[in-house]
Order: C-alpha cells, then structure tokens, then sequence
C-alpha cells in the first residue's frame, strides 16, 4: 500500500480499473438478483439468445463501445445501463483511491467504495425492475454497521478521552439506521392512509436503513427530503419533454402522472450526494438537535 502511496497517480487508475470491473460484476447482480439466479454461474451470457459472451466482447466500459451498444451474437440492443453502471462505478472507485492519497483513512475508502458499489446497484435495479433485494438493503446495512465499529473515522468519531471511538462509531451506525427506516415507514404509514394505497415500498424501508449505516441518522434523513426533491425534479424534466403525461383519470390507481415511480433510486442518490460531498453543507442544519445529546 505504502508503494501506491508513493505513486498516486497509478494508484487512482488502479481504482478505476477495479471500479469497472466491480461495476461489471455489478451488472450480473443487477440482472440475475431480482430473478433469484446464482450470480456466479453460469458464465455471462446475452439476455436475449443466451449464448456465452467471451472475454473479449465482456471489456468493462470499452466491451459496449467497442460492440457500439449492439450484441455481437444476434444483434439485439445492450441497454446502456451496463455501460454507465460500469463507468461510474469507476469514476467514483477512482476518486475514492484519490481521496485516500490524501488523507490515508482506509475505513472511508472502504466505505466509499463498499457504499457506492450498493447504491448504483440499487438505482440500476429499482428502476428496471421496481425491486429492491435484501442483499444490497439489509447487507448494505449490515455491512456499513460493521464498517462503522471497525472505522469510526465513517461517522467523524476521530478520538474520544476514554478511547470507545469504535463504540460510538457502531452506535452512529445504528443510530443512522433506526431512525432513518422508522422514520420512512412512518411517512409510508401515513401517506398509505391519506392515499388508501401503499405509498412506499418496504425495500425503500430497509434501503433507507442501509444509508443510516453509512452516512448517520443525520444522512438518513437528508436521504428522505433530499431523495423527494431530486424525484420531483426528474418528474417535471420528465413531464417537460412530454415522456410522460398527467393522468386523465381519477380512477387510475398509480401513484404519479399515471405511472408507478420508484422511490429508491432518489433514496439512493441523496444517500451518495451526502457521502460524497453535501455533509458539510447540510450537517450544520441539524445544529439544534446537539442540544438533546445527538
């Protein structure tokens, strides 16, 4: 690790490349998870004629421009997600591994990879399939609650007279995680009963503990507002450029401008804009809660 160090450059490319194949792999959860198929075998195989993809045509990110989004065996069209997921996936790796020449805290670099990694999962597949698997909520959360115990770093506990950082981190952690999934099933609750019809999913719930596990209760809830506002914002580009239309009747049961709307992906965007930069901006908004000891 020492000799990375020493040649930072090599060491951010290396996180991009580790990030896009991990973003690769990413792409077969994303696709076989939500179908309960083993994401280990059989080998990548095209979703549409189900022939084996060799090695070659399987590149991370340069696989669907080398093939320009068309699938070399039967010609059919490969969703630009698995490019983006593989792309950002790397982007942020990278930034990750930059990040970590810096400052050397390898809890957040664990952390930022581990929490990306889950929530790019969890935007690809709450929009494809509006399901969200328990392996990227509930192991998401209980994989950032052990991150949590290990590297209270996560949760901005640096040292602390008695020396029980850890313990303080883990209880951030399931702070974070508490409040953040009660507090969305109770919005759920209600909203249901103003509605009469489920207004959120449970794997929102749960998903909204994974990001308490990682960013605190204060993310959690930035998560919630933050997550609503980035919706609305996509609904009016959406309703702007007319790819969807009001709903022309009363009677239709879905949720907004006569479709279903997954909430998760704007969850999980929220969570990472958090992580990833608007901490400062929005810890000091919770300011008056010091007062009860939080």
């Amino acid at each position: 690790m020492e000799s990375l160090l020493l040649a930072p450059n090599l060491f951010v490319w290396l996180g991009l490349f580790v990030g896009a194949c991990l973003g690769s792999f990413l792409n077969v959860v994303v696709y076989r998870a939500p179908r309960d198929l083993s994401v280990i075998r059989p080998a990548s195989r095209c979703p549409h004629c189900s022939a084996r993809i060799p090695w070659s045509q399987n590149l991370p990110i340069l696989g669907w421009l080398f093939l320009k989004g068309r699938a070399k065996c039967c010609g059919n069209k490969i969703l630009p997600r698995y490019f983006l997921v593989e792309l950002f996936t790397g982007l942020i790796f990278a930034w990750a591994c930059y990040a970590f020449t810096q400052n050397q805290d390898l809890g957040m670099l664990l952390a930022s990879c581990s929490f990306a990694w889950l929530m790019i999962g969890v935007v690809a597949v709450d929009t494809e399939t509006m399901l969200i698997p328990d392996r990227f909520s509930l192991g998401g959360a209980c994989l950032g609650f052990v991150l949590s115990l290990y590297f209270p770093s996560l949760h901005g506990v640096i040292h602390h007279p008695m020396g029980i950082e850890k313990i303080l981190g883990a209880f951030q952690s399931l702070l974070g995680i508490l409040i953040g999934s009660g507090l969305l099933y109770w919005i759920g609750a209600l909203a249901g009963r103003a509605f009469r019809r489920e207004a959120l999913g449970e794997g929102d719930v749960k998903l909204l503990g994974c990001v308490g596990a990682f960013c605190g209760w204060k993310g959690a809830v930035f998560s919630i507002f933050g997550g609503a506002v980035f919706g609305c914002i996509f609904l009016f580009l959406l309703f702007l450029f007319q790819k969807i239309k009001p709903a022309q009747s009363s009677a239709q049961d879905n949720l907004a401008f006569g479709k279903e709307i997954p909430f998760g992906p704007y969850l999980a965007l929220a969570g990472m804009g958090y992580f990833f930069g608007l901490r400062e901006w929005i810890d000091p908004w919770f300011s008056w809660m010091h007062a009860l000891g939080f």
